[in-house]
């Protein structure tokens, strides 16, 4: 990563994305937290994912903004009103309050599906195209990366100073990041191409993302893995009170240990792709996940750890991928709107799976779900290593 990281421009987007990410880090598990330690429950627990992932469901009208205006100033603005839409949070004092944390993690989907369709663009528009697998290495590093000590500092500042510290801390991260993007140059203009009307303007990346061959198949393979994956959110506050004997907060020591994992697969998903392709890369990482799903059965704090790291390294190895893929094989006026279709696409399967997963946890023994997810995920992996290895875009 030492080549992307010599540039300026990357490292005043590094330095902010770093900064708030610290700050997401930290707020992450509060309010999943909040509902399971106010109402008992795991399905109230989980469905924090559930409003966090809904609005990746509708992130194609990011999309559409995003390819129209100046993607500088529009992740200034995103930051800024991110920061403000955390505010919520604070009022959450008991169990007559505690549906805050919903409308907060539906703010935060918004924040993760505008900033980082904003992202993609902006990336391609300043990189050449043979450093976007190490800056999106770099930054999924950091962002996974940052597992080993966000959540620990977000419940400890929670723990000893309450829900405004954790709260305005994620605030000023996002304020951090806004001076960033501030600081950078004006970014060089996106051709301009003929418009259509207003549905196929709207439409286009979904159809660009159908019609090319490796996006449709990473598609593809993304929507399989979280047809179940999403239960996990559900299912891991099952394991570590049922098989672990732990309280929720231990989800930060698994956050950790995925932070580890994350380290791994960011610094060497740059490496994979190149030597063999983002398909391959894609179907590894999602396989390692699914295996580790399948390890967290075993009740034993040292496996439920290891399972977690490998779980870290493959859904970050995965992610690289299927960013740099979807930078390489769109044009840049569509990159936007086809990064947030593909969020649209994941995130819709896995917006029912998370429902499920909130309702089958309590009327279906955790380790019979994790089985069924884990061999799951792993085929959607095998669906991915099958395909081709990609050629340049035209």
């Amino acid at each position: 990563m030492r080549e992307v990281l010599r540039g300026r421009q990357f490292r005043l987007i590094y330095f902010g994305m770093v900064v708030s990410l610290l700050g997401d880090a930290s707020l992450l598990l509060i309010p999943a937290i909040l509902a399971k330690r106010l109402t008992g429950s795991d399905g109230a627990a989980g469905l924090t994912l559930f409003f966090f992932t809904l609005p990746l469901c509708f992130s194609p009208l990011f999309g559409y903004v995003i390819d129209r205006v100046d993607r500088r100033k529009f992740l200034i603005a995103t930051c800024v009103l991110s920061g403000a839409a955390l505010t919520p949070l604070v009022a959450v004092t008991g169990r007559e309050t505690f549906w805050f944390v919903y409308p907060v993690s539906a703010a935060m989907g918004c924040s993760y599906a505008a900033i980082f369709g904003a992202l993609n663009g902006l990336l391609k528009s300043v990189l050449p195209e043979g450093l976007l697998a190490e800056a999106n290495g770099a930054l999924q590093t950091a962002r996974q990366g940052l597992r080993l000590v966000g959540p620990l500092l977000g419940v400890a500042v929670y723990t000893n100073c309450g829900i405004g510290a954790a709260v305005l801390l994620d605030a000023i991260t996002f304020l951090v990041a806004a001076a960033a993007f501030a600081a950078l140059p004006e970014p060089p203009a996106v051709p301009a191409v003929p418009r259509g009307r207003w549905r196929e303007e709207f439409s286009a990346g979904a159809r660009h993302m159908v019609a090319d061959p490796f996006l449709r198949r990473a598609t593809v393979t993304f929507c399989l893995m979280f047809t179940l994956a999403g239960a996990t959110e559900s299912l891991i506050f099952a394991v570590i009170e049922h098989g672990l004997r732990r309280t929720p907060e231990f989800t930060a020591f698994t956050s950790t240990a995925m932070g580890v994992g994350a380290i791994i697969g960011g610094v060497y998903g740059s490496t994979v792709i190149a030597r063999r392709s983002e398909l391959f890369a894609i179907g590894a990482g999602i396989a390692l996940y699914g295996a580790a799903v399948i390890l967290w059965m075993i009740p034993a704090v040292a496996v439920m750890l290891g399972a977690m790291t490998i779980a870290g390294a493959g859904l970050t190895l995965a992610g690289v991928a299927r960013t740099t893929l979807v930078q390489r094989r769109s044009p840049g006026h569509l990159v936007g709107r086809v990064s947030t279709a593909f969020e649209a696409a994941s995130g819709a399967t896995q917006l029912l799976s998370l429902v499920a997963g909130a309702a089958l946890v309590s009327l279906v023994d955790y380790r019979v779900l994790l089985a069924v997810v884990g061999l799951t995920v792993c085929g959607a992996g095998a669906h991915a290593l099958r395909g081709r290895v990609p050629v340049e875009a035209d």
